[in-house]
C-alpha cells in the first residue's frame, strides 16, 4: 500500500509531481570521503572496547588531531591516516602463545 499523500483541493497533476519528487537539499559526500570515513570508523570499532567508546572517540575533539577524528578523516587522506595511526597505537599487541 502506498504514501497518504495531502492534497490541497484544486491542485493540479504538475503541482503533486513537483511536491512528489522533490530532490533531497543536503549535500552529497563524495565517494572517497566516504571511504575515508568508513575505513575509520571500521577501524575505531576494531581497536576500541566497544561500540559506544568508538562512537564517541570519532565525535569528540581531540586536540592532538585538531577536531573531531570523523572529520579529519574526512578532511583528507593524510587526515584519515593520523587517525588510523593514532588508533592503531591503542591496539592492544595480540595475545602471545609460547
Amino acid at each position: 500500500m502506498g504514501a497518504i499523500t495531502k492534497v490541497a483541493v484544486g491542485a493540479t497533476s504538475d503541482e503533486l509531481d513537483r511536491k512528489r519528487f522533490r530532490g533531497t537539499t543536503k549535500t552529497k559526500l563524495a565517494p572517497e570521503v566516504i571511504a575515508r570515513q568508513s575505513r575509520v570508523a571500521l577501524l575505531a570499532f576494531q581497536a576500541l572496547p566497544d561500540r559506544e567508546t568508538a562512537r564517541l572517540f570519532l565525535n569528540s575533539e581531540d586536540e592532538a588531531l585538531g577536531g573531531r577524528p570523523i572529520d579529519v578523516a574526512s578532511a583528507s587522506e593524510a587526515g584519515a591516516e593520523r587517525v588510523a595511526a593514532m588508533l592503531r597505537a591503542r591496539m592492544a599487541p595480540a595475545a602471545k602463545i609460547d
